[in-house]
């Protein structure tokens, strides 16, 4: 097995075109979207979507064995198992979207009825925006082996190009929003769902043509699939714990606080999605080959992939996060016509959580790869659904909304030294060696930068000026730091003739167009 690390690479700078456009247009969307349907309208829009979600963890922890099956299958380079798996990961599809979607429809909606807070004169627009949302995650969970065959074969220009073809019909849906009369929320939730069927189709088309040995076969294998099952029950654990940190808070929230709390914590966690996308992209060029490499036996490219990613992750999240908390307030005004309370403090703790939640990507792929999930799950989930009680207890005891988001936050480093005890048991991570070369210089970086940044900041009136300049000075010091403290000699090395072979292009090119 051949291991390429420009591949990692390109597939990365695909991505990041893909996430700055998507970025600049979910902003943008959810400007309009706010300002069109108003505080009271996105709050309904947010909590629905909460019911919806509360299914995923189905969908989530099959996504997840899919994808190690099939990094698996090609890392030992069995096509036989390749097909079989991808044909029985689709019956599995199949038969779930048509059971959650009734499981949803006769759960979601006795709960709407009688346990949401939502504005009587908005309780029929928000059912009839669940039945369309239970609808449009069907069609996304017919979409998710057909993203696992894109993403196992590295092909990430076209993931790329089909997630900024989606978000520009969404853009369209903003601006149709703009022009009919019919009840806006309604609308939405309409064409969002058409959106999807245009995506699945296209997923479905490319994936035809492109990978032809991927052609769905009606041939069930009972042994896999009780495998990719097995696989995917100890998921649900983990995909149980998921909802507590996002769905399951959220409808705490909105129990105790409404709907407009539910809108503020809706916006922060859109932005905190875009920033988080920066290390999403990464993880996800890398994770086809962490799997392989553990297919394949190469444990030393196995181990020095998940300490480089975890590190890497972190710097990138540090050099988005930084600009964002020295201009919170900026950013909001200047992003939003109306800015529901609570946003900016929700965005803060929001970005916080996300730093160190980019160090546990890398770990839980390596355990994927592993596959030994059963304790692993229970133990993980366990303490991640803490969460639901102790944020209903501050709430009930009297702490501010933010309470639940500083919860979460001691609940994930506790969960962090818990997955690193587990890699070292199930995964041969070395504990010692992922403290020199993950932890030690990730603390190095944030002890030097971040308080000499927050410093210069808060001497700075809120303004453009300060943005302009807090950006530039947080990423050039943050830069310099992590390029002479924050990577190793190796690390440097790459890095200098990675730049220089750009350089030596860019000059070749410039000569050819001279003369």
């Amino acid at each position: 097995m051949e291991y390429n690390g420009k591949r990692i690479v390109k597939n990365t700078l695909f991505l990041y075109i893909r996430m700055i456009v998507s970025m600049a247009i979910s902003l943008y969307t959810s400007r309009v979207i706010l300002d069109v349907l108003g505080v009271v309208d996105f709050g309904i829009y947010n909590i629905i979507g909460s019911i919806v979600v509360l299914f995923t963890f189905i969908s989530s922890s099959l996504n997840s064995a899919t994808q190690r099956y099939l990094n698996v299958a090609m890392g030992k380079e069995d096509v036989s198992l390749v097909k079989n798996v991808f044909s029985n990961s689709l019956i599995i599809y199949i038969v779930l979207a048509f059971f959650i979607g009734i499981v949803a429809e006769l759960f979601g909606w006795w709960f709407i009825q009688n346990k949401l807070n939502i504005p009587l004169e908005r309780l029929d627009a928000a059912i009839f925006v669940f039945h369309f949302s239970v609808l449009t995650f069907c069609l996304n969970i017919l979409r998710i082996p057909y993203n696992a065959v894109i993403i196992a074969n590295e092909k990430m220009s076209f993931y790329a190009y089909g997630t900024l073809v989606e978000n520009g019909l969404k853009l369209i849906v903003v601006w149709l929003l703009l022009i009919f009369a019919y009840d806006k929320l309604k609308l939405y939730s309409i064409m969002i769902f058409l959106v999807t069927g245009i995506i699945l189709w296209w997923y479905i088309l490319y994936c035809r043509k492109k990978f032809p040995f991927y052609k769905f076969k009606f041939k069930i294998n009972k042994q896999l699939i009780k495998e990719m099952m097995s696989f995917s029950g100890w998921n649900l654990f983990g995909g149980i714990a998921d909802i507590g940190f996002s769905q399951g808070t959220n409808m705490i929230l909105n129990i105790f606080h409404g709907v407009t709390l539910n809108a503020a914590l809706g916006l922060a966690n859109q932005v905190k999605a875009a920033i988080c996308s920066f290390v999403s992209n990464l993880q996800v060029a890398a994770n086809p080959q962490i799997i392989k490499s553990y297919a394949g036996r190469d444990m030393l490219h196995f181990s020095e992939l998940i300490y480089a990613i975890s590190k890497f992750s972190f710097y990138l999240m540090l050099l988005i996060a930084l600009p964002c908390l020295c201009n919170i307030n900026y950013i909001l005004n200047l992003w939003l016509v109306e800015v529901p309370d609570h946003t900016a403090n929700f965005l803060v703790l929001t970005i916080i959580l996300a730093m160190f939640n980019s160090l546990h990507g890398p770990l839980w792929t390596g355990m994927q790869a592993n596959g030994n999930l059963k304790q692993y799950q229970i133990v993980i989930s366990c303490f991640l659904l803490l969460n639901l009680p102790f944020t209903y207890i501050t709430l009930q005891c009297g702490f501010p909304p933010e309470s639940i988001i500083v919860v979460q936050i001691a609940l994930n480093i506790v969960v962090l030294v818990v997955r690193l005890l587990y890699a070292k048991t199930k995964c041969s991570i070395s504990l010692r060696f992922y403290t020199v070369k993950v932890i030690r210089p990730v603390l190095a970086i944030v002890v030097i930068t971040v308080p000499v940044i927050l410093f210069i900041a808060s001497s700075m009136e809120d303004g453009f000026l300060k943005l302009l300049s807090t950006t530039c000075f947080s990423v050039f010091v943050t830069a310099i730091a992590i390029y002479y403290i924050g990577v190793s000699a190796k690390e440097r090395t790459i890095f200098k003739i990675a730049i220089s072979k750009v350089l030596h292009r860019s000059h070749n090119l410039w000569k050819r167009k001279k003369y």
